[in-house]
């Protein structure tokens, strides 16, 4: 019983350490699917948010070319005229959009050249009605090239294709970027004659380095929520965790003394039933004297209690040694047609007694084969005697077929009783298994079981098929060692 009472333990610890990288695995995917979705739903709302950016630039940009006239920009074509009172009025307007709101850090207006439509011209910008006057732009202390202003009729270098969009229809960049002034998106709408057509291009700049803050503060409670959401998982999983353990601990423990349990009753029972077995075929045979009539009726009686008390005991043992691994085998010649006769002469008066029609189908010969005749037994005598039970209580009906072929012994018992339910199919060789559907028929639930570590005790195979309502076929191979 140590070795046994080890290996418990060792396949305890085994189902524990199972069941904890089961837990981690699941609670991993889970974080996984957590932080996945998480991060969608972030970029998702950086996403609104950043199209809310674009659609609110696109109206302010549009709004403030509707201000502007067109004629007056028609004047601002050559460098002097700056001197014009029209750049004055649109020079003037520009400052005022770009005062009015603190985002915008530059208003200017671009035209395409009559030469190089490819190509666009300064028209005016925002920052000074001096064109030569000396302004830090990007206030970092020092007016250099870059803070230098432009002129009316200046080349504008470096044209964004969302310029030339913007002679059609309002737009802006489709992604911020960053210069020496921060980080920027610009907007772009036309600037039209009273006729329709495109006079200029309005440009505004906007400052959006508060953006990026902003998307940056939307994800502090993604990430407070994914950090919860793990925190909770992995205590979740780990009280879980524990519990399995402890169940299956418990379990292992509860399966080792019902196997202890089983051991002891059935080597306690063994010898006391086997001496009553053999006092009461004494008693039969007269050696203490002759019995009466009546005597006799009863003794015989009790001889198929005991009889059936001992075949329970043996039962009994036989999963006990099964279920400890300790089924031994004892191969020796074994005259199958002998074997399987002495079982039908077992099997024959109970398929009478419950009047149900055995069909045996046997070949002419069979073969002398190593086997443990024991087990043989165990199995045929089991599946055989269920079949008679379980059959038709009316026109109960059993086929007992056996074939040699290929040194494999393979038979098959087919009965046309209630059958097995289909949900539980997957359980009937379990230990002390009964189906729901025969409650109502006595059974200890240790046959099948028994009859399935035999025939794999003995190198072979079981398997069955079944239809509920209409009847059950067990199917067995066992290979022959001659």
């Amino acid at each position: 019983m140590g070795k046994n009472k080890t290996d418990i333990q060792l396949g305890s610890k085994k189902g524990a350490t199972a069941s904890k990288a089961l837990g981690f695995g699941i609670a991993l995917i889970a974080v996984i699917i957590v932080v996945g979705v998480s991060w969608v739903l972030y970029r998702h709302t950086v996403n609104l948010m950043t199209q809310n950016l674009h659609h609110r630039l696109e109206a302010i940009v549009r709004t403030a070319a509707v201000q502007f006239d067109a004629q007056d920009l028609d004047q601002l074509r050559e460098e002097p005229d700056y001197l014009k009172p029209e750049w004055n009025r649109v020079v003037t307007q520009l400052i005022n959009i770009r005062e009015n709101n603190d985002d915008i850090v530059f208003a200017y207006i671009l035209r395409k050249r009559e030469d190089d439509p490819t190509q666009m011209d300064f028209v005016a910008d925002s920052h000074s009605l001096d064109p030569y006057a000396k302004i830090d732009l990007d206030g970092n202390g020092i007016i250099d090239d870059s803070d230098a202003l432009t002129p009316p009729g200046t080349i504008y270098e470096d044209v964004p294709e969302e310029s030339f969009i913007g002679y059609t229809s309002s737009t802006t960049n489709k992604e911020l970027y960053e210069d020496q002034w921060g980080v920027l998106l610009s907007g772009y709408a036309p600037i039209k004659y009273s006729n329709g057509e495109t006079a200029a291009v309005m440009t505004i700049d906007i400052r959006a380095d508060d953006f990026f803050t902003i998307t940056s503060q939307t994800l502090y409670p993604f990430l407070i929520f994914i950090g919860v959401l793990v925190v909770i998982l992995f205590v979740l999983v780990t009280v879980i965790i524990r519990i399995w353990n402890k169940r299956v601990e418990f379990m292992a423990e509860l399966d080792k003394q019902k196997d202890e349990l089983l051991s002891i009753v059935s080597h306690q029972l063994a010898t006391p039933v086997s001496s009553t077995k053999w006092y009461l075929e004494m008693m039969i045979d007269g050696d203490f004297g002759k019995l009466s009539d009546e005597q006799e009726k009863h003794v015989k009686s009790m001889q198929g209690v005991v009889g059936n008390l001992a075949d329970l005991v043996s039962m009994i043992l036989d999963v006990s040694r099964i279920q400890l691994g300790r089924m031994k085998v004892d191969l020796a010649d074994l005259d199958l047609s002998e074997a399987i006769n002495e079982i039908l002469v077992v099997i024959e008066p109970k398929a009478k007694e419950r009047n149900a029609k055995l069909n045996v189908s046997l070949p002419k010969e069979l073969p002398v084969a190593k086997l443990d005749k024991r087990l043989i037994r165990m199995t045929l005598e089991n599946l055989l005697s269920n079949a008679v039970k379980y059959s038709d209580k009316d026109a109960g009906e059993v086929e007992f077929t056996v074939e040699v072929a290929n040194g494999t012994l393979t038979y098959s018992v087919k009965d046309n009783g209630c059958g097995i339910p289909e949900k539980e199919q997957d359980k009937i060789f379990g230990k002390l298994f009964r189906a729901s559907n025969i409650q109502s028929i006595d059974g200890n639930g240790f046959g099948l079981y028994a009859a399935k570590g035999a025939v794999e005790a003995l190198g072979g195979s079981i398997r069955f098929e079944s239809t509920e309502n209409k009847g059950t076929t067990f199917f067995v191979s066992i290979p022959l060692n001659k």
